[in-house]
């Protein structure tokens, strides 16, 4: 009896085992497209430098078309990590990879999750025209929460970017499209505890 009890045991585990297994097979999907949102003879990089696709699996912003020929990037920071995607002129400029500084930029956006939102904003990067390096960023569209300006200013800033042309490079001026995912993490209760703290510093 206690042998039989055993078995039936070991035969439900391997049942619940058996159902999980495939129920993660059929939750993983797979891509079934691909973008090209600069045309199809563009290469398309990712943060770590690597030849890549957008397909049907990344974000919507990856995967939408690019119509303004300076566009070359598109970023994506969440609390799963930093994405990016460089979408045109891979030949003539690339952005040096920098995990240390993708992860910090990833800290400092988890201090926004506090609500869920999507939130957006567009860079205009302009470089030295005999060094390649960054002179200056504007903002060609500000996040709706404006305190995410200055996180997506830094990030670019910090970018090391490695030209073809090492003096008088072919590319001067790039734009940088972000998306920032805020997930709240905290109860309204702690968002209120918070916030009566800040407000007691004043």
């Amino acid at each position: 009896m206690i042998h039989f009890l055993n078995s039936i045991f070991i035969l439900t585990i391997c049942f619940l085992i058996s159902c999980s297994s495939t129920k993660e097979v059929k939750e993983k999907k797979t891509p079934t497209k691909n973008f090209y949102p600069a045309g199809e003879k563009e290469k398309i990089l990712d943060e770590k430098g690597n030849e890549t696709n957008i397909t049907d699996l990344d974000i919507i912003d990856f995967q939408k078309p690019s119509t303004d020929a300076n566009e070359m990037f598109r970023v994506m920071i969440s609390s799963e990590g930093y994405q990016l995607r460089q979408i045109r002129a891979t030949d003539k400029i690339r952005r040096k990879p920098d995990e240390g500084g993708d992860k910090f930029m990833v800290e400092e956006i988890l201090k926004f999750n506090k609500i869920d939102r999507i939130d957006d904003g567009t860079v205009i990067v302009k470089l030295n025209s005999k060094t390649g390096k960054v002179e200056n960023i504007n903002f060609r569209r500000i996040p709706r929460i404006f305190d995410l300006a200055k996180y997506i200013q830094n990030d670019a800033t910090r970018w090391t970017l490695e030209h073809k042309k090492e003096e008088n490079p072919d590319i001067t001026k790039f734009i940088v499209s972000y998306v920032i995912v805020l997930k709240k993490e905290l109860s309204d209760n702690e968002v209120k505890e918070m916030l009566k703290k800040e407000v007691k510093k004043y």
